[in-house]
């Protein structure tokens, strides 16, 4: 699948309300309305043409045990792989996404919407 058809999917979806009450119970509340998409409909792994990968439901929840990151602290949530230790995050405070490095704890590449990410 594209990066651009994965989006005008997301883009229609619908929104899974105990799926998205489970991960802001777990990372913090205010979660914009495209991440509430992701979240409702990322049962599995979705594949991009360039290996990059959104997250499934699941490693959502449990990305803090098995990354050893503490993301909520962080007010992060991961999203996508980038490969190469790289995630694509939200920020649930400033209300942005980046990229983050989980072995140097880096944030790079901020952006105000998660397209100009997957570019």
């Amino acid at each position: 699948m594209t990066k651009k058809e994965y989006l005008e999917n997301i883009f229609n979806a619908a929104i899974n309300d105990s799926k998205v009450d489970k991960i802001e119970s777990v990372y913090g509340k205010n979660l914009p309305s495209l991440l509430k998409k992701i979240i409702s409909n990322c049962e599995e792994v979705v594949f991009f043409d360039d290996n990059v990968r959104v997250l499934s439901y699941m490693e959502i929840i449990d990305a803090e045990s098995d990354l050893h990151v503490q993301f909520s602290a962080k007010g992060l949530i991961p999203i996508v792989d980038c490969g190469e230790n790289d995630f694509i995050v939200y920020h649930i405070n400033d209300k942005i996404w980046s990229k983050f490095n989980i072995v140097d704890e880096t944030v790079f590449k901020k952006k105000e919407n998660l397209e100009d990410l997957l570019k």
